[in-house]
């Protein structure tokens, strides 16, 4: 019985530090989307730590003027995304919940809730990210039926690796990607065309560096399943899966800038192309085992 409440408090804990830890990277990967293409191209760009202190005053400010309506359904599906979706380990308290279709349909309704109405070029971006993460879905469903989440799905390919399936969860995350990109900073401007409020402009700039960093975490989840460490690997496998965070999160960032600079963001041909190469691996190696 001590036993069992020991592994939950460690699963507790482990949930807490890494929702701490994704909300201290958020502002840093949305610098990263939004002022590197500048900085590769030559031009002047604003400081991280700017982006760090205007998180921290976010934060700070929700203890004196708590968010309502809207946005605050929005920083909790950020939030809940960043909880449940297998990060360092397999092990977290809600890393069980992290269904693929389930956590990105909650993403995207973040990103829906952010502003005071659901832009046209948002709306449109929305529908082909919804059918891809069915398309994942059901791709998992074929290849590994019956897995708990993300978790269980990771966990299953540390002890037996697929190859098919891993190609087409990464080419389903490549699409993902493509199809329906981070926002960007002018995108938010966009939905937050309506708010006059200042207060109000700043906390949805930070939900979406928060929604942002959720989204791109679970193309990561899906693109590296195997870099996701196992509940069981002790204090190593727990420092392993920590490094191997950092490294799943600046190959993501890097893609989207690198798809950001060559203009092909939101390309039908190129998330068409990757979603059939996602269907012809998965049944290559259902079918070839």
């Amino acid at each position: 019985m001590g036993h069992e409440i020991g592994l939950i408090l460690l699963s507790v804990l482990e949930a807490l530090f890494q929702l701490g830890l994704l909300l201290i990277l958020a502002p840093v990967m949305g610098w990263c989307l939004d002022s590197l293409p500048f900085w590769l191209a030559g031009r002047s760009v604003g400081t991280v730590r700017f982006r760090l202190l205007q998180a921290v005053r976010f934060w700070r400010s929700l203890f004196q003027v708590p968010l309502g309506g809207r946005p605050a359904l929005a920083l909790t599906a950020g939030v809940l995304t960043l909880v449940c979706l297998p990060a360092v380990t397999t092990g977290s308290g809600l890393s069980s919940l992290a269904d693929p279709l389930v956590i990105g349909l909650v993403v995207l309704l973040g990103r829906g809730f952010l502003g005071p109405g659901l832009v046209q070029g948002e709306a449109a971006r929305l529908m082909p990210a919804v059918l891809l993460l069915c398309l994942t879905e059901a791709l998992i469903a074929l290849a590994a039926p019956g897995t708990d989440g993300l978790s269980g799905l990771c966990a299953m390919l540390h002890i037996e690796p697929e190859p098919g399936l891993e190609g087409a969860l990464a080419a389903c995350a490549l699409a993902l990607g493509i199809a329906c990109p981070p926002l960007r900073s002018d995108d938010v401007t966009q939905m937050l065309s309506g708010l006059r409020d200042r207060h109000e402009r700043e906390a949805a700039r930070s939900i979406a560096d928060v929604l942002n960093c959720g989204w791109l975490l679970l193309l990561g989840d899906l693109a590296l399943p195997v870099s996701v460490g196992l509940a069981q690997g002790g204090v190593q496998g727990w420092w392993l899966g920590l490094l191997a965070l950092g490294g799943r999160l600046a190959l993501t960032v890097a893609v989207a800038v690198g798809l950001r600079l060559m203009a092909q963001e939101r390309s039908a041909r190129l998330t068409a192309l990757f979603a059939g190469v996602a269907l012809l691996l998965a049944l290559a190696g259902r079918f070839g085992t």
